[in-house]
């Protein structure tokens, strides 16, 4: 497991640094109404792979270690190529695609499903440095396209971001279908049972997970209504570099739910959420202390000057973040544990906070209003979800509070798994 922290750890931060730079180069030399643009493209891919992972997302996570994997392949597959056309024309019917780029949300929404199928299955198996490499590998053929066509080639409009998304996505989704394939020799037309499971596992899951994407992201589609694609184009900024923090709980989640999927003992799963949500909330809030250091004028010089007000967006987005980041143990532990619909009622409370605040906020305060939305949002998710999980257990506050205790425990663990991992 330590071997496995800290591959997934390094690799979300070789991410986190790669995405980072795609962001520079994105603002740096296409602007902020053409970044606006690019983030509802990605909004509109990332909505149509919320409805597909109900049976081709994290769910497969759980499955895995249950059930013939090329069943799951078949089943997954199918779903993707059915869902995808359906919610597609229901974000175009609506004009929540940008014009132009409609066809491209689709085509890429299907592959960039198909990879999502295959990393899911690498963590499922537990091969978790496949998982990592295939995540990196992704975001570095995107920040390498984005060098060829944007920097030296000067095509700077939208078409060189999408052109860059259709290499990365295509290379991978090839990737790891290949190394999947030989799962396909045992093939078999799927038993009713699993796709029920399917559904009834992958719909509690994605349900909540549809409902934290619009937490996340419906005050785009506000801030785009009331003011334009450049104050779009700075807020999806700042939620971007204040998203990077999420890099230690994003890869502490990811073995968490990796650890609890294939786990049967409840003690144990206690123990390990507790220590991961002291750990991860640490280190999240020392992060965000070390941002909240840096000058606005850095920001204006890093990326332009029509950037201007980054700080105040990431300020009002602080709390949340470190919200998410301790909600995202949670969320793991119920699914981890087949419990995924303390994480949808949990969304859902999230997603009438934002509606509410977003309707109220936004035209008021524009982008600092849409940052106060989202904290409130993710601070009563988590707040849900700690009280479920104190039901559950039966943990105290104290339980949370740092101690000599837990030094010496988590010591002792890391001890074990140091002489574990050879």
């Amino acid at each position: 497991m330590l071997r496995n922290l800290l591959s997934t750890t390094s690799a979300r931060l070789i991410i986190a640094v790669i995405n980072l730079s795609i962001v520079w180069i994105s603002a740096r030399f296409l602007g902020a109404e053409i970044l606006g643009t690019i983030s509802l493209i990605i909004l509109g891919i990332s909505i149509i792979q919320l409805f597909t992972a109900v049976l081709a997302g994290s769910s497969l996570v759980y499955q895995v270690s249950r059930h013939p994997l090329a069943e799951l392949l078949i089943i997954a597959w199918i779903w993707i190529l059915i869902i995808s056309p359906v919610v597609w024309l229901l974000l175009s019917a609506f004009s929540l695609i940008p014009a132009g780029f409609e066809v491209d949300v689709l085509i890429l929404s299907v592959i960039g499903g198909i990879v999502t199928v295959n990393q899911n299955v690498f963590l499922g198996r537990e091969k978790v440095n496949l998982f990592n490499i295939l995540a990196v590998l992704q975001s570095l053929i995107v920040f390498v396209s984005l060098v060829i066509l944007v920097v030296y080639k000067k095509w700077l409009t939208t078409d060189a971001y999408v052109t860059a998304q259709y290499i990365s996505l295509a290379i991978t989704a090839l990737t790891g279908t290949l190394l999947n394939l030989p799962s396909l020799r045992n093939f078999r037309i799927p038993k009713t049972i699993i796709i029920r499971e399917a559904f009834r596992f992958g719909g509690f899951l994605q349900a909540a997970s549809i409902m934290q994407l619009f937490n996340y992201r419906l005050s785009y589609y506000l801030i785009e209504k009331f003011f334009d694609r450049a104050t779009l184009g700075v807020f999806s900024l700042g939620v971007q570099i204040t998203e990077s923090v999420w890099i230690i709980s994003k890869s502490m989640a990811v073995l968490l739910y990796s650890k609890l999927s294939n786990n049967r003992n409840d003690e144990y799963a206690v123990r390990l959420t507790l220590n991961f949500i002291k750990a991860t909330a640490m280190v999240t809030l020392l992060i965000l202390l070390m941002i909240f250091m840096l000058p606005e004028g850095l920001f204006i010089f890093i990326f332009r000057s029509e950037f201007s007000g980054l700080t105040t967006v990431i300020q009002s987005l602080s709390p949340g973040i470190i919200a998410v980041a301790v909600s995202l143990m949670y969320s793991h532990y119920f699914s981890g544990n087949g419990k995924p619909m303390h994480n949808t009622v949990s969304s859902g409370l999230g997603l009438v906070v934002t509606i509410v605040l977003g309707l109220t906020l936004i035209p008021i305060m524009g982008t600092t209003g849409a940052g106060i939305t989202a904290s409130m949002s993710y601070l009563v998710s988590m707040m849900y979800q700690a009280y479920i999980f104190k039901t559950y257990t039966g943990v105290t506050i104290k339980s949370y509070l740092p101690g000599k205790n837990d030094y010496l425990q988590v010591k002792s663990e890391l001890k074990a798994l140091i002489k574990a991992s050879g």
